[in-house]
């Protein structure tokens, strides 16, 4: 078996060898041929990488790329076949009518669609991210259109380095569309890259590590520069990253290192020093912003269907929804949740206020998400109908309307430093806990909870867990990772998890278990429901000492006088069950509430034995799974009823009688019994290995978060600020949304005086004069046209009715009848022709345009009248 598994051991690393090499990844279009001969010119043949090459080409021609591009290099060039191995010191060229992307290490063919030729390198780029995180390399070069550039943002956003070709390209419209989106490490030259290229190969980060995914590893964690590092930045920027995981710092650090050509951590340290817009850099490079609208569409489909749906009809009349949506990025899972909210109550027929706040550590994603703004590439995953839906077309691009804007409020926010939000029914924080070590996890699962409401809402990312915490939430849905704030876990704490009571030490060892068991600040629940079922329980069937524990094994309350069965350990106070109880009752205690859990059924242990001073005393314990109506009693959580029993108790006659029959009796009855309890206990023992193999089989699918790094967990930093009352906590909490909220309509006010300035414009730069006519028709303002063309001045004409301007050229009959029917009816007139000779500019013809507008601030009418000179 040893043999067998250092030969899989063996195969694992040979498999990682193989695949550390860099894979570049090479985009173009038009005009891209000749840049990628003189990129393969330049570029020598033993970089250690792989490249893979993909142009748009046409469906119906067989391409030539590869033997041309064969002629420029003495790598291997060749056309991808379906599901090519990526090898170092090759070059995979897509072949014609074809769409390629990575997936395992291999070059997977996919077939070609009138969508998908358009988008070919974005596919490519995009997947092989994916496949290959930190391990690749994105090039854009001479093309048409934009296809490249969200893909390129993937890489960088993995950790990836990326390269576009500069103003030497023939067609440079795709490497600017990239350089334009801020995803652009280099732009070179082709003969440039290849050198940077060549460069990179040689790095000692690279050469030395072996791998980049490894890379980190020569950077030790306790290193005194990667500590300076982390001091400037939380001096420059008030993050401490030292809670997050070093391994992903750690990463980002030598990306930037490998930008400015830096091999030892001290140089790159000395550079912040002297450098200080590179540490703002190096921060926004560390706040990793991956998200789109309805990321996961199964989850989405569980939240719209059921979840929302739940805590929409839990709302009374006059009360609103409130989430959070923490670690937000640009906005799009908040404003995919806003959508959701608005088309179920649409369906619904009912109207109840919803307030989503959204937050995030980056504050240039903020202002983003603030502004509403996306691409067509960035919408991709939105139906066509929502699209239409909720999303106005302008430049270029799509705003997020009205009616979802204005649910949404984004702020700049620190989860593990600032006050959180309060009175949350669902809070969304997906693929946050995947860069946080257990400490700081643990320290936002408890703000979490101080957050939401009882019986609220916490989602979180497919492959995270909270498995630390379980005792603040319980699971309801593990595939969609929904958790619900449990009832039972005591009065809102901030951040600290800890119960307060377990700093009060207890001084009698014979104090009565029952009169202990009651701590105000551990139960908070309805007692009567649940006093009523055990009561009703234990008076039917049993009458013996117990206590109620839930799964986590802590015990909850107690019933009779348990001290025989339940002593209180050294050191920390607690109440879980199996350290509370005698070492010989903990260890079947354990076993038999797994059974209990897994079957859901009453399970029954006898014949347990343990010595008391000069006693054998035999007991059993049944456990028992409390059926509890969580209407009536408010408990949402399973529970167990765990009961003892003392069987008999015999005497220890063996050093108080030294001859005689009794001895004798007593030895042999005691070896007959002892010898019958092994019996029974290896049994047991083989029935429980059987099963723990089969449960080991089952728990592996569901670790989904194994790849997180086991780091020591300091459960002391959760005591920090354990001292904060209630009120005060409430009161920060109504702070920060008064300052976000104070941000937003600092953001809306910014955004309408944007919107005058540019209505303004819209008016100077009109040709045609315009004049705006209150509800008596004298002159409010006019355009800049109608003082120059009528050789008029402002002050002899503001305030002025429109009929006595001039020599009264305007008093015509007809005009006023046209003039004075519009308020009233809400009407308008097009193309009016007057002609008149007018005393500055003589004999004009002119076509008049009205119509009615109202002022929404004062209610006020006004007419808006246009002149057209079409003389």
């Amino acid at each position: 078996m040893k043999a067998i598994s250092t030969r899989k051991k063996a195969a694992v690393k040979t498999e990682a060898k193989e695949n550390s090499f860099l894979v570049v990844a090479i985009g173009a279009s038009a005009g891209g041929l000749e840049a990628m001969m003189e990129l393969l010119k330049y570029l020598p043949a033993d970089t250690g990488m792989a490249f893979i090459y993909v142009q748009h080409l046409s469906p119906d021609h067989k391409s030539m790329l590869t033997e041309i591009l064969s002629k420029k290099t003495s790598m291997i060039v060749q056309e991808i076949d379906d599901m090519d191995k990526i090898k170092p010191n090759n070059v995979f060229v897509i072949p014609y009518n074809k769409g390629i992307e990575v997936t395992d290490g291999h070059i997977k063919l996919i077939p070609r669609s009138d969508n998908s030729a358009a988008i070919s390198i974005d596919v490519l780029f995009s997947s092989l991210a994916e496949a290959q995180r930190e391990r690749v390399i994105g090039v854009v070069l001479s093309g048409s259109a934009s296809d490249g550039t969200v893909g390129m943002k993937v890489i960088k956003q993995v950790g990836g380095l990326t390269f576009a070709q500069d103003d030497s390209a023939k067609f440079t419209s795709m490497p600017h569309s990239a350089i334009a989106a801020g995803v652009v490490d280099f732009v070179l030259s082709a003969k440039e890259i290849a050198l940077e290229l060549e460069r990179l190969s040689k790095h000692p980060m690279i050469k030395n590590s072996g791998v980049r995914n490894g890379e980190e590893g020569l950077i030790d964690n306790n290193n005194p520069d990667l500590k300076t590092i982390l001091n400037y930045l939380l001096k420059a920027t008030g993050v401490d990253f030292s809670g997050y995981k070093m391994n992903t710092i750690k990463r980002r650090i030598i990306r930037r290192m490998l930008l400015y050509k830096i091999t030892i951590l001290k140089e790159y340290a000395k550079l912040l020093a002297q450098k200080k817009e590179e540490i703002d850099i190096l921060y926004q490079d560390l706040l990793i912003n991956v998200t789109s609208f309805f990321r996961d569409t199964d989850t989405h489909h569980y939240l719209k269907e059921n979840l929302l749906p739940k805590i929409l009809k839990r709302k009374q009349s006059g009360e609103s929804i409130r989430i959070w949506v923490p670690a937000c990025a640009t906005g799009e899972e908040a404003y995919s949740i806003a959508i959701m909210l608005i088309e179920i109550q649409e369906s619904k027929t009912i109207n109840i206020p919803v307030q989503i706040f959204a937050t995030d550590l980056s504050e240039p994603a903020i202002s983003k998400a603030r502004f509403g703004f996306y691409t067509k590439q960035e919408l991709e995953s939105i139906s066509p109908k929502r699209l239409q839906r909720f999303f106005t077309i302008t430049n270029g691009g799509f705003h997020v309307n009205k009616a979802v804007r204005e649910m949404c409020v984004f702020a700049q926010h620190n989860i593990l430093q600032d006050p959180p939000f309060s009175q949350l029914d669902f809070i969304s924080c997906c693929n946050l806990f995947i860069y946080l070590d257990n400490a700081a996890q643990k320290k936002a699962i408890n703000t979490f909870h101080y957050a939401l409401n009882e019986l609220g809402f916490l989602m979180l990312g497919k492959s995270e867990n909270i498995t630390q915490s379980a005792n603040l939430f319980a699971s309801i849905n593990k595939k969609y990772k929904i958790f619900t704030r449990k009832y039972n876990s005591g009065i809102r704490s901030l951040p600290s998890i800890l119960p307060r009571y377990v700093h009060h030490a207890l001084s009698d060892k014979n104090f009565m278990a029952n009169e202990i068991s009651k701590p105000k600040q551990l139960i908070s629940f309805n007692h009567n429901g649940l006093d009523n079922a055990v009561e009703q329980l234990l008076v039917s069937e049993f009458m013996p000492a117990c206590v109620i524990v839930n799964h986590q094994m802590e015990i909850l309350q107690f019933r009779g006088i348990t001290d025989l069965f339940l002593t209180h350990p050294k050191g920390r106070a607690t109440f879980n069950i199996l350290k509370m109880a005698r070492p010989e009752i903990a260890f079947e205690l354990r076993n038999s509430i797994s059974k209990v859990i897994k079957t859901k059924r009453r399970f029954k242990k006898s014949g347990i034995e343990f010595k008391v001073n000069a006693l054998v005393k035999i007991v059993s314990l049944e456990i028992v799974p409390l059926k509890i109506d969580p209407v009536t009693t408010g408990w949402n959580e399973p529970l167990l009823l765990v009961i003892f029993t003392e069987q008999e108790q015999i005497e220890l006659y063996a050093h108080q009688s030294k001859t005689g029959k009794n001895t004798s009796i007593a030895i042999g009855a005691a070896k007959d019994r002892r010898i019958k309890k092994l019996e029974l206990e290896l049994e047991a023992a083989h029935t429980d290995a059987l099963s723990l193999a089969q449960e080991q089989e089952a728990f592996s699918e569901e670790l989904q978060s194994a790849h997180e790094e086991v780091v020591s967990s300091n459960e002391e930093l959760q005591t920090l600020n354990e001292e904060l009352e209630t009120s005060k906590e409430e009161i920060e909490s109504a702070n920060e949304e008064l300052t976000t909220t104070n941000q937003e309509l600092q953001t809306r006010n910014d955004l309408l005086n944007e919107s005058y300035d540019f209505s303004e414009a819209i008016i100077a730069t009109v040709q045609n004069p315009m004049v705006v006519l209150d509800k008596s028709l004298r002159l409010m303002s006019a355009s800049k046209a109608f003082y120059k063309f009528f050789k008029a001045k402002e002050e002899e004409t503001i305030g002025v009715l429109l009929y006595d301007l001039g020599n009264k050229q305007w008093n015509i009959p007809r005009l006023r009848e046209l003039l004075e029917d519009i308020l009233p009816k809400n009407s308008f007139f097009s193309d009016f022709e007057i002609s008149h000779s007018f005393p500055m500019i003589g004999e004009k013809k002119m076509l008049l345009n009205a119509s009615r507008i109202v002022q929404k601030t004062n209610h006020e009418e006004l007419i808006l009248l246009a002149f057209a000179d079409v003389t």
